[in-house]
């Protein structure tokens, strides 16, 4: 049997810095932290004790935040879901600070000032403003399908530029 209030004291701190960096917003990590803990402390007897805990923790937190995403009701817990996206696709599962995901972060804000000023202010609008595609589609005399698509594609060019940057410093 694991000695679960040991595990939940010492993964605590880095599953809560995990869930941040997967873009969550600040003043629901403590209750997304809580929610993993509990899923993994009714799901204890599946962990094999030949695996690290943490990671385990982190693959349950990954899930988490992607039915946080789904879910339309609590959506507002995700900061920025097109930022979301990208980081939950570059498949980060480290909690401890890790300079390759600072890099991926300037490096994305790299990628977005290279976009035209109408694709960045679309960006600003969804995002940082949290506006929702049907509002802007009025806005922007479209639909919303539309803005949504754009967002898509903008979101694939950004994470194409973030790619082609991280092959050139492999390089």
């Amino acid at each position: 049997m694991l000695d679960f209030d040991a595990l939940v004291r010492e993964h605590q701190a880095g599953l809560r810095a995990f869930i941040r960096a997967l873009g969550a917003d600040e003043a629901w990590v403590d209750d997304l932290a809580q929610e993993v803990f509990l899923v993994a402390y009714r799901k204890q007897n599946q962990f094999r004790p030949d695996e690290d805990f943490g990671k385990w923790l982190r693959g349950i937190a990954r899930r988490q935040v992607m039915g946080e995403r789904s879910k339309s009701a609590r959506r507002y817990r995700i900061l920025h879901d097109g930022i979301s996206d990208v980081l939950l696709s570059l498949g980060i599962e480290k909690h401890e600070p890790d300079p390759g995901r600072e890099r991926a972060v300037e490096t994305m804000k790299c990628c977005v000032e290279k976009l035209p000023e109408p694709q960045r202010e679309l960006l600003r609008c969804r995002y940082q403003q949290g506006r929702q595609a049907k509002d802007l589609a009025t806005e922007l005399q479209s639909t919303a399908a539309a803005v949504r698509k754009q967002l898509q594609r903008i979101r694939m060019a950004v994470r194409q530029c973030m790619e082609s940057q991280f092959g050139e410093a492999a390089s």
